[in-house]
């Protein structure tokens, strides 16, 4: 089991597990909420996060920018297929609550994250089966279908930031820059 607090650093950690992205190991540490909002943040102040919350930050003038994050950044959603950013879900949720990949803009993947991967081919292959339910009711089904065939196009774009040749691993890449394409 992991420290709870940062008693080993996290390269160390990656190496002691046998893992090969120090953000696979990120992902399992126990950390507080404080902390974890702590990690966005300072992800968001270097550019290592990105979403509406970043691009915001970033445009304002640097007096502002840390009443900003205190002010946007209360919540910390983690999906096991991805990371993200998204609003303060204390006043309202998002839109795309565990539908990120059906478009979300602000959603990152973790380019060559392999627990990222796993999770995202077993979303694919459930909604392939869901799929194939939905096309044998035919046309009763049709908002379902769409709904599958929406959400593997998506699990395919997000797995193809694997393969993205400008960005190097552990990098946070958004499969959906500009929302949903149809």
């Amino acid at each position: 089991m992991l420290p709870t607090k940062a008693d080993l650093p996290v390269d160390l950690q990656t190496r002691w597990l046998g893992r090969e992205n120090p953000r696979d190991t990120e992902a399992y540490r126990h950390a507080t909420v404080d902390e974890r909002l702590a990690w966005v943040k300072e992800g968001i102040r270097n550019g290592q996060l990105g979403g509406t919350k970043a691009d915001a930050f970033l445009e304002l003038p640097r007096s502002k920018r840390d009443v900003f994050l205190e002010a946007e950044i209360q919540a910390v959603p983690r999906p096991r297929h991805s990371g993200c950013v998204l609003h303060d879900f204390a006043v309202t949720p998002c839109p795309y609550h565990l539908n990120c990949v059906r478009g979300c803009p602000d959603y990152l993947r973790t380019k060559g994250s392999s627990s990222e991967r796993h999770h995202l081919v077993q979303i694919q292959l459930e909604t392939e089966r869901a799929l194939v339910s939905a096309r044998a009711r035919g046309e009763v089904a049709k908002a379902w279908i769409t709904h599958c065939e929406e959400t593997i196009a998506g699990v395919r774009r997000a797995l193809a930031v694997d393969e993205e040749p400008a960005a190097p691993d552990g990098a946070l890449v958004k499969p959906f820059p500009g929302g949903r394409k149809r």
